[in-house]
């Protein structure tokens, strides 16, 4: 059966870049996207996925791996509607922060939520029930800040492998991503380009992930080189939600220096 998340914090709790509360979408400069747009980006998603899919990184069928919606009145899971499609879709999330981000985001004002983890056998089961309700598509880690769904057919996950490799999919694009787009914020930083960079980096909090130390630490030393304060202190308040000492560590080190080195390293 699924299981409540445990120690879980409220969408209150979470902390926020205030530069992308105001602006949500900056887009890319147009030789990152080429870059992603390339067979060599879609080469290093095949290689992640491949290690994704064999040990140690395959998840278990029956260990946790996804998170639910599920209405605070117990009345039922909580859908989204798609443009293009009239029976609802089911937002599905690999992370509790990814949950409680769309949320906060998209829900804010709505009724309140549960979450709930599933593993990837659990999924199965759940999605063969929904869809037997008029459910018939599914999202992973829908984006809270684009319009853009990719919706998959309930029917189509009939295994606890078939759900796995659907994780490995949708992980491999996000971690190459990271590396794509914190890479080349890196080098523009190095460059002498801070706004480009912050501007990278940024994006790449609000439509990849936030939940990679190396986004929050450089985007700590640029605000450092850049002098603003207060981006400084929001790239401090992530690291201290995650818990991530070291990584603060080292950004209160470029602080006291003045001069950060644009390392990703704790």
């Amino acid at each position: 059966m699924l299981n409540w998340l445990k120690h879980r914090r409220s969408r209150d709790e979470l902390p926020e870049y205030a530069a992308i509360r105001r602006t949500p979408n900056r887009g890319l400069p147009s030789d990152l996207g080429a870059r992603e747009a390339s067979q060599a980006f879609d080469a290093q998603c095949e290689v992640i996925q491949r290690s994704l899919r064999e040990p140690p990184r395959r998840p278990q069928e029956h260990s946790p791996l996804f998170v639910g919606l599920l209405a605070a009145s117990q009345q039922g899971v909580v859908t989204m509607t798609l443009p293009d499609r009239k029976s609802p879709c089911l937002p599905i999330f690999s992370t509790p922060f990814r949950a409680t981000d769309y949320v906060r985001t998209l829900l804010a004002h709505g009724p309140a939520v549960n979450y709930l983890s599933s593993s990837p056998l659990e999924l199965v089961g759940m999605l063969r029930d929904l869809s037997g309700m008029g459910i018939e598509h599914f999202a992973l880690d829908r984006c809270p800040r684009c319009h853009h769904v990719t919706a998959i057919g309930c029917r189509s996950i009939t295994t606890a492998d078939a759900a796995i490799n659907c994780w490995c999919i949708f992980k491999a694009t996000e971690l190459a991503r990271l590396d794509l787009y914190l890479s080349h914020a890196q080098a523009s930083a190095r460059a002498g380009e801070l706004e480009a960079a912050r501007e990278v980096v940024l994006e790449t909090i609000a439509h990849v992930s936030a939940e990679d130390p190396r986004a929050h630490l450089l985007l700590g030393q640029i605000a450092v080189a850049l002098q603003d304060r207060p981006l400084l202190h929001e790239a401090k308040a992530f690291l201290q939600f995650f818990k991530l000492t070291s990584w603060e560590l080292r950004l209160d080190e470029a602080d006291r220096s003045g001069a950060p080195s644009f390392e990703f390293t704790a």
